[in-house]
């Protein structure tokens, strides 16, 4: 099932965090897999610019990068999302690990919101909307709420932004209910889901179970599979990927349905 795979989620190194493999190891080991791409994600720094080099280095895959607007691209930054999506980003998230639901769900204070206090979307906020759709890029949801992130899909698609991801529903940080995920769904948005969250050792797991549970709910159609790994104590992110989408068929997701989560959907949100 790697065969012509995407993973639309997965970190590598340079990172503060230790990883598994660097760019370019990432995009050689993907490639043997016979997967043909990959998006670099980094909490604190865009990555349009290290998949660029590795596209050039590694032949064969392509590799793709993007920002997440956390406060050390200086939060909802429309100038950092420019500098991006001019050196060829494709996803903007909003904010993750510096988000205000994020700081909120750790017990800690702080983090940036999109809303101000009418639970309207925030001026810069409405800029980089207006660059997403400009660049027709794809916006992805981050660790937002489940308020703001609802107030900004109704946004986003009033401005005519097409490509929508809401990252890991059943992450614990974003988990979204059931009825929610069908909600968004029937508006267009993709569901992604990765595997890292049923690797969690804290409590916060999600079985395998029912991450195949919430994909027959929702449906193929609306999801995105990605691995989200990268760490080191996980397996090497093709290896982690392929274990995931090998569980999801022994659980009894048809393989025409991974291709469709796997190559299709991510397929049509990148080119």
């Amino acid at each position: 099932m790697l065969r012509g795979a995407y993973d639309f989620h997965v970190h590598s190194a340079p990172d503060v965090v230790p990883r598994r493999l660097d760019d370019m190891e990432l995009a050689r080991a993907a490639r043997k897999e016979g997967m043909v791409g990959i998006v670099i994600k980094n909490h604190l720094f865009e990555t349009a610019a290290r998949a660029s080099l590795a596209r050039q280095e590694v032949k064969g895959i392509q590799v793709f990068g993007g920002i997440v607007l956390n406060e050390t691209v200086g939060g909802l930054n429309p100038r950092a999302v420019e500098a991006c999506l001019q050196l060829g980003g494709r996803v903007v998230w909003m904010p993750t690990v510096d988000a205000r639901n994020h700081r909120e769900r750790l017990g800690q204070s702080g983090g940036v919101t999109i809303l101000d206090n009418k639970g309207r979307l925030l001026g810069p906020v409405v800029e980089i909307l207006a660059l997403i759709r400009e660049w027709d890029a794809i916006l992805a949801t981050g660790h937002l709420s489940l308020e703001e992130t609802s107030v900004l899909v109704k946004e986003a698609q009033a401005r005519g932004i097409e490509k929508l991801v809401l990252t890991h529903p059943e992450f614990w940080i974003t988990r979204t209910p059931l009825e929610a995920q069908k909600e968004l769904a029937r508006q267009g948005v993709f569901m992604e889901r990765c595997y890292y969250s049923c690797t969690l050792k804290d409590g916060h797991r999600v079985s395998l179970q029912e991450m195949a549970h919430q994909i027959r709910e929702v449906g193929p159609s609306s999801t995105i599979l990605a691995s989200d790994l990268g760490q080191k104590e996980n397996p090497p992110p093709p290896r982690g990927f392929g274990i995931f989408l090998q569980s999801l068929l022994e659980l009894g997701i048809k393989e025409k349905e991974l291709e469709t989560m796997v190559k299709e959907n991510p397929r049509r949100l990148l080119a």
